[in-house]
């Protein structure tokens, strides 16, 4: 067996992409058991600057979950959480070579980072708070509407508009899947329709968490996300039924309601359903006409809830 080589070689990763484990190369010396890997396209650092040497280094992709997985590991030495692997796009990383090969050395890595300060904060973290932010910003502002605050709702929903449009947008622009490849511009225009705008975040966090798990995994964040809307669909119509609870009664109602569409149209053109695909047009129609109760309704017709 050839000598395994430690040379010190930095790179910058320049974009992240899951890809099917048959488009790693056949005499790709180190171990990616998996049906799924995870590419980085790195460059070298100290190559000439006019022809900068572009590598692909892949990892594994976990299949049963991120935890405790080598990848968890390279995410660690880089300061991310191990669900988020988009997160290492635009890190710094060491390389370990073998047979002209490269893959991320973990312990490198970790001793990359404690000796330097990072260059590029870690956007897509960032992005994923702003994008909570800007939906709690939009929920606080519809109910303050609804108060003697009412003069904080209008700066509060403006602040969601522009803080949900822009990292919608910029968390979608940055996100490279070959499962899921989002067009930043439909999200941040969804991000600047007020009450809309906090389904559209909801869901967009919902769609990323699918693309990041395994099918089974997947599955269950859709029931999870059409679950908690029809159950906020039924408390929010409760509450709203006293004087006062109303506030927060209307201001849960209004946004499940809101979100029941969004959920039942992405989940509809989910591949979990198989090849009993919903047909989306008309389970559309009823979530944006019926709210909680037509995602209700769509969750016992299909495979989403089971009734045994």
């Amino acid at each position: 067996m050839p000598a395994r080589q430690q040379s010190p070689h930095h790179a910058r990763v320049r974009r992240v992409t899951r890809v099917p484990v048959d488009e790693v190369p056949d005499g790709y010396p180190f171990d990616v058991d998996a049906s799924h890997a995870l590419e980085l396209v790195v460059e070298r650092e100290g190559e000439s600057e006019d022809a900068p040497e572009i590598v692909r280094v892949f990892e594994a992709w976990p299949s049963g979950g991120h935890t405790g997985s080598r990848l968890a590991r390279v995410l660690d030495a880089v300061g991310e959480p191990a669900g988020n692997p988009g997160a290492l796009d635009g890190e710094r990383v060491a390389l370990e070579s073998r047979d002209g090969a490269y893959r991320v050395d973990v312990e490198r890595t970790q001793a990359l980072r404690e000796r330097t300060v990072p260059t590029s904060e870690r956007t897509h973290s960032l992005a994923e708070v702003a994008i909570v932010a800007g939906a709690l910003a939009g929920l606080l502002g519809f109910f303050l509407a609804w108060t003697t605050y009412r003069w904080a709702a209008t700066p509060l929903v403006t602040l969601a508009i522009v803080v949900l449009a822009l990292s919608l947008g910029y968390d979608a622009w940055r996100t490279h899947d070959t499962t899921w490849s989002p067009r930043p511009l439909p999200w941040a225009a969804g991000g600047v329709v007020p009450i809309l705008n906090v389904a559209v975040a909801a869901a967009y966090l919902a769609r990323k968490a699918v693309a990041l798990n395994t099918p089974d995994d997947a599955a269950e964040v859709w029931c999870d996300l059409l679950a908690g809307t029809v159950v906020a669909f039924a408390v929010g119509l409760a509450l709203a039924a006293f004087d006062l609870t109303f506030p927060v009664g209307a201001t849960i109602f209004v946004h499940a309601w809101a979100l029941a569409p969004v959920g039942v149209y992405l989940d509809a053109r989910s591949d979990r359903h198989g090849s009993d695909q919903p047909k989306r047009t008309l389970w559309l129609a009823g979530a944006a006409v019926f709210g909680g109760a037509g995602a209700l309704v769509y969750l016992l017709r299909t495979d989403g809830v089971d009734l045994q």
